[in-house]
């Protein structure tokens, strides 16, 4: 699972949620129950404070729409019904995007709930990178310096695991974010040398900047959303996480 290296500090476990439409029946080729889920029912799952985050390429923002917990009940049935029938033989859905890492979730929303968290409905704008787009593939190492409006920020990607030379490989995306005097680390999961930033911005309206992250390898894909307004010095897991298990 995407989140087994918090697994000993159950404190560091991602205390929101990410839910996308696709496949969940909860074995290969399909999106995994995210740890604050792990052991409710889901007719358990909260229905108040979600909202769908979607990526507008060609605007360059991020769409923030809250969720009523009525129509939280609707949009994410397809995703409870096939919860609750996990471990019986599905055939699966043939119009929702697959949970293999290979569709362009860019494309659908991401449900996203963070307990605490009030959404507001509205357009963030993006970081433009020098390639020109809101995405962007790290160099392992380098300390990329920004800014978010006038605060300056900085932040960092390696992969977790190291030769004796001091070559990337394996397992563990490790992201430090400095902002504000605060310097705060993050164990992303996933794999450091196939990580993708996705999108940049300040969502939640606290002035500091938040990110996006796909990462993959191994045949399994992950999602990390990272909001500076939920984090503490030191050591944090991401805000939400999910983990699609490849074959």
């Amino acid at each position: 699972m995407g989140w087994s290296a918090w697994a000993a500090e159950p404190s560091l476990k991602p205390p929101g949620v990410m839910l996308r439409l696709g496949e969940w029946r909860g074995d290969v080729g399909t999106y995994l129950v995210p740890a604050p889920f792990e052991h409710l029912r889901p007719s358990q799952w909260p229905m108040d404070g979600w909202a769908a985050l979607s990526i507008n390429d060609k605007a360059g923002t991020l769409d923030i729409s809250p969720v009523l917990p009525a129509e939280a009940r609707v949009l994410l049935k397809p995703i409870l019904d096939q919860v609750a029938m996990a471990g019986q033989t599905t055939a699966g859905n043939p119009d929702q995007p697959p949970a293999d890492g290979t569709s362009d979730t860019s494309a659908t929303p991401a449900y996203v709930r963070v307990p605490g968290l009030q959404w507001k409905r509205g357009a963030v704008p993006l970081h433009r990178f020098k390639n020109g787009t809101t995405t962007l593939r790290p160099e392992l190492g380098f300390r990329f310096q920004l800014k978010l409006g006038e605060l300056p920020y900085a932040f960092t990607l390696q992969n977790g695991l190291r030769t004796a030379d001091g070559r990337p490989y394996g397992e563990g995306t490790q992201f430090t974010l400095e902002v504000d005097g605060q310097r705060y680390d993050y164990d992303l999961g996933g794999y450091g040398w196939d990580v993708t930033l996705a999108a940049l911005g300040d969502f939640d309206g606290d002035g500091k900047p938040d990110f996006l992250f796909y990462l993959g390898g191994s045949n399994s894909s992950h999602e990390a959303l990272v909001l500076s307004s939920q984090a503490r010095p030191g050591r944090n897991a991401p805000t939400t996480y999910l983990s699609a298990m490849g074959c």
